[in-house]
């Protein structure tokens, strides 16, 4: 299998899919107290909607690896689910990012040649009270879009300056790195770029930091909403900040230009894409509301067809 990607579009040809161990007794839920059989059924529903969309992936003839959830074993939430935190592809580079102390045997599950790893620090060293600081690298992938030769990514609570310099020094002087001060977490969760002529981005968000580098895609704002009337998302749960959003921008995928992945896509979701001659497949997963993520965060791109080159540039 071959490590080759550019962009977030490009036709995908291998990717790697989350998995979950459902019998691992020392999963806990980090958003909520869950216990006992509220966190089981989650688990169980989890792991099947991530077959699903492996089942997706296998019908359009792409490859799929798996990590390998049973060496990993933890209280954390979910190991080995939200794998773009961790791991990425840019060019031919596969590339472990920074692991704080609870994932430390992440690299345990990956039965891949992990051509660089960012160097590890304890939590300790990396944040005060909370907050980021810069003596030390520090960078998660999902703070990471690729768009060619352009990559965007994030600062502030999951990256730093001096993780973006070390990226600079792995990837040469061929990529431009834009850093974005605007999100105060993972890059992915409020931008989608569903190819190079269409993005998507949190109406919230303040993108002047991206557009001088995009002037030919079209960018639309999408306005959450409420995903309920009642606070009540969960059996004995209550939360006053759930948000969703008509497309919620981690849960979608580009398989190639013209073709997304998306959960829970409601008919005017399906309709918005059909506009811009993109076929929306939607899988339905009422849980992840919960869980906190999306397909964006469960996959890593390995293999994607694509030169590098600047999708943005006009001449």
């Amino acid at each position: 299998m071959q490590i080759h990607s550019f962009t977030e579009w490009d036709e995908l040809k291998s990717m790697m899919v989350a998995d979950i161990y459902v019998d691992n007794q020392l999963i806990q839920n980090d958003l909520f107290h869950i216990q006992g059989k509220h966190l089981k059924h989650l688990v169980q529903r989890l792991k099947d909607m991530l077959n699903e969309v492996c089942e997706v992936l296998d019908k359009k003839n792409i490859n799929i690896v798996r990590p390998n959830p049973k060496k990993f074993s933890s209280e954390h939430r979910f190991p080995v689910l939200n794998i773009r935190d961790r791991l990425g592809v840019i060019g031919n580079n596969l590339i472990l990012f920074s692991c704080n102390d609870a994932l430390k045997g992440i690299k345990d599950c990956i039965s891949l040649n992990i051509k660089h790893q960012f160097p590890r620090f304890s939590d300790s060293m990396i944040w005060t009270d909370d907050i980021i600081q810069n003596e030390y690298p520090y960078l998660e992938g999902a703070n990471l879009l690729k768009c060619g030769n352009i990559i965007f990514t994030t600062l502030k609570h999951t990256g730093n300056e001096k993780g973006i310099e070390h990226l600079k020094s792995i990837l040469g002087d061929d990529y431009t790195l834009i850093p974005i001060t605007t999100v105060d977490n993972h890059l992915d969760a409020h931008v989608n770029f569903i190819n190079s002529k269409l993005m998507l981005h949190d109406a919230r968000m303040d993108i002047s930091e991206i557009k001088p580098h995009i002037p030919n895609i079209k960018t639309v704002p999408i306005l959450y909403e409420r995903i309920k009337e009642t606070n009540i998302v969960w059996p004995d749960i209550q939360d006053d900040d759930i948000e969703n959003t008509n497309l919620l921008l981690s849960n979608t995928i580009s398989i190639d230009p013209e073709t997304v992945i998306c959960l829970n896509a409601k008919p005017k979701d399906i309709n918005f894409f059909k506009k811009h001659n993109i076929n929306c497949i939607t899988i339905n997963w009422p849980e992840q509301w919960v869980v906190n993520a999306g397909l964006h965060c469960f996959t890593v791109d390995l293999e994607r067809t694509g030169e590098l080159y600047n999708p943005f540039d006009k001449t």
